[in-house]
């Protein structure tokens, strides 16, 4: 359909050229000449729509367990960086592995919040080659501790094409990339692989998640879930085994359901719950990778949406972070009521994780995450093009926008054929242009 737009806009020019000069030749040189294209001009979302697209594009997730004793139940939950009640990041992973059962029980820690959260952004931009308002949605899936290791990264990538305006007003979905290790595993729209629990609130990506231990399936990875929604209703009605299909490894059993808590249809069908401290020995699973159990016995929760925003003022902080990463603000990174969380400037953010239980830890943070400044391969596995964005200073708008293409994965080939940089040569003014980088700006209420 815009290949059609194009060709059709190149025969109206053309006609218009020649009916404005009287010299065919003249006309024909005209025609020839190279004709120089500007830019269409986008209108921006707001920030309540804005809001609506990562919500309503907000996934399910079917989590398996490995909760094999006491004391690792609820180890598969989901949750946020400040489920412990204080501002520290490095004891994040001793607090879950020491303390956590001790929550459950309600012997202690009455202050602390699981609330589990997917932390999210939203890229807004105008793709000129293909003559496209479009959105890319990024969602982290967060983990306290991941087998050994503290923060857990796992992250779903949604591109959405021919943005109207709110969410389920025409829009088209592009691609869905999840992380698995250091493959970037992709399908494009529409894919068998592809599937969609769709209610009148939104559109929610299935997808499955491995446990936070190691089994057969590489740690807290993320697959695609590839029954369809019907088959998936027939199984919950008829209460079978709490299995689904997923990309690479047939059936493979899940023993939670997390889902959005503001899309009311998805929560009233699968009955989930908002996890607090008294509900919480209900909603541990307390199963392992390979029991399987029926529809009916998976717990089912809720989980919040929060800004990867929200976060990044933590990695100013030795105390959280260490190794050193230079960025250049050209704008604030900025609060809810659209004041300055960091101010603008050359600053210097920290990115790998301390953990006082492991101090060699070496959990990378969103400021060298790959997928935060779209520097991967499309569809293929490590050797992520980060000295791209070299030198230091890093610029804070530059983000590498993926088209939906498959390359051959070599450097080359992503770079000059499968997206480009926002922030750079032609799109070096997209935020002008109706752009919106919501990587530095905290859109939902704490």
């Amino acid at each position: 359909m815009r290949l059609l737009k194009y060709v059709l806009n190149l025969l109206f020019l053309s006609a218009t050229l020649l009916s404005c000069h009287e010299d065919a030749i003249v006309a024909q040189t005209e025609i020839e000449a190279p004709i120089a294209v500007t830019a269409q001009a986008s209108v921006a979302l707001n920030n309540n729509q804005r809001r609506s697209f990562l919500e309503y594009y907000a996934p399910v997730i079917f989590k398996q367990a490995h909760e094999y004793s006491n004391d690792h139940l609820g180890y598969d939950w989901l949750t946020n960086f400040y489920f412990d009640g204080d501002t520290d990041l490095t004891n994040n992973k001793d607090n879950w592995s020491t303390e956590l059962d001790a929550y459950i029980d309600r012997s202690q820690h009455a202050n602390w919040q699981i609330r589990p959260t997917l932390y999210t952004s939203i890229i807004e931009f105008y793709d000129d080659e293909l003559d496209t308002k479009s959105v890319i949605l990024l969602y982290h899936v967060y983990h306290a501790k991941q087998r050994g290791s503290i923060h857990d990264w796992e992250r779903i990538e949604i591109r959405i094409d021919d943005v109207q305006g709110s969410p389920g007003t025409g829009e088209e979905i592009n691609y869905v990339v999840v992380t698995r290790h250091g493959l970037h595993n992709a399908r494009e729209y529409p894919d068998e692989d592809l599937n969609f629990m769709e209610t009148a609130n939104g559109k929610h990506v299935m997808i499955w998640q491995a446990d936070w231990d190691y089994g057969l399936i590489g740690t807290a990875e993320l697959r695609f879930v590839e029954d369809s929604w019907s088959t998936i209703n027939t199984k919950n009605v008829n209460d079978h085994n709490a299995d689904v299909d997923i990309n690479g490894s047939g059936d493979n059993n899940f023993h939670y359901i997390f889902t959005y808590k503001e899309d009311s249809e998805t929560v009233n069908y699968w009955n989930a719950q908002t996890l607090t401290q008294s509900n919480a020995a209900a909603l541990v699973s307390g199963e392992s990778q390979n029991n399987t159990v029926d529809f009916s016995e998976t717990k089912r929760i809720t989980y919040e949406l929060q800004d990867i925003a929200d976060i990044i003022p933590t990695h100013l902080s030795s105390s959280d972070w260490h190794k050193t990463r230079q960025v250049n603000l050209a704008s604030p990174v900025l609060n809810e009521d659209g004041s300055a969380a960091i101010t603008a400037g050359t600053k210097t953010f920290y990115y790998e994780a301390i953990d006082d239980q492991d101090p060699d830890e070496d959990r990378d943070g969103f400021i060298r995450k790959h997928w935060f400044w779209g520097v991967y391969y499309y569809g293929e596995e490590g050797d992520y093009f980060y000295e791209e964005l070299d030198p230091q200073p890093w610029q804070q708008h530059v983000y590498f926008a993926h088209n939906g293409t498959r390359g051959n994965g070599t450097k080359a080939d992503e770079l000059a054929n499968r997206g480009f940089f926002l922030g750079r040569g032609d799109y070096s003014n997209w935020l002008s242009n109706g752009g919106f980088d919501g990587r530095w700006v905290q859109l939902f209420d704490d």
